[in-house]
């Protein structure tokens, strides 16, 4: 059975890795298209919901078909990312038909790292579909006749982290110098009748720290969302174009003759 026991999962960290591998070619969109290509079908769906500021007041849903998916994840790229992975702790996959199987995981972890030291996480539920492809040659060879291959991938990004490696903080550092700890005026008496000094404990315990003077951070590469303000433009900017297609045929679809004014009147109706 080549789906519904484990393999879909196999599958989805297969394409995992296709992220998270750098390389030159990932600044060409002909790179993303044989990506696509080989993990999704013709007709599939990606689904990409966002919330701003990790608050549950206003959401970004977004659908994102095959013709787009290659340039979402070239602008995504272009904006400083230089890997992204996929962390499925607690994934299962389950069997719906004989060629089709579902892989869904509660706590999904899609991890984006920065060229400028940051790293974004976006973490909530993943559900991706796997379907079954016959390959149309059937000249006899060493790989299995079909390929895995994804028809809906379902990401809800309900929060979003962001953290900066320590390298990327610039400016002069300075060791701290060790403290004394301080010592209680008041002497403590001893069963034997000599004097002791409390200490502070917390003071024992303090770790020394790094001072850094004038110290500098890069910008945030991400917007409220959780993601390169070019991304968005871009996932923004092709919704908009495919409502304006269908507003534009439908009239036509449906054999009326209307006016370019009247158009989305007859795309309402």
């Amino acid at each position: 059975m080549p789906v519904g026991l484990g393999q879909g999962l196999v599958r989805l960290l297969q394409f995992s890795g296709v992220l998270s591998s750098e390389n030159a070619t990932k600044h060409q969109l002909s790179h993303w298209e044989n990506v696509v290509k080989d993990y999704f079908t013709p007709k599939a769906i990606m689904k990409f919901t966002l919330w701003k500021d990790n608050q549950r007041n206003e959401a970004k849903p977004f659908e994102i078909g095959v013709p787009i998916l290659p340039r979402f994840f070239l602008v995504t790229t272009q904006s400083g990312v230089k890997s992204m992975t996929l962390s499925l702790d607690g994934a299962r996959e389950r069997l719906l038909s004989q060629h089709h199987a579902v892989v869904e995981c509660v706590a999904a972890v899609w991890t984006y790292r920065y060229t400028n030291g940051y790293t974004v996480t976006l973490r909530g539920p993943l559900t991706v579909h796997v379907l079954i492809i016959p390959h149309s040659n059937t000249a006899p060879s060493q790989s299995p006749p079909y390929s895995l291959k994804f028809d809906h991938l379902q990401f809800d990004a309900n929060h979003h982290e962001k953290f900066i490696a320590l390298d990327s903080v610039m400016g002069h550092r300075q060791l701290e110098s060790p403290k004394t700890p301080r010592v209680r005026t008041m002497p403590t008496p001893s069963p034997n009748g000599t004097v002791m000094h409390r200490v502070d404990d917390e003071r024992i315990w303090e770790e020394p720290r790094v001072m850094i003077d004038h110290a500098t951070i890069p910008g945030e590469p991400v917007n409220a969302f959780g993601i390169p303000q070019a991304t968005m433009r871009c996932l923004e900017v092709c919704c908009f174009s495919i409502l304006l297609f269908y507003l534009l045929t439908r009239g036509l679809l449906a054999g009326r003759k209307c006016q370019p004014d009247d158009r989305l009147d007859c795309f309402c109706e």
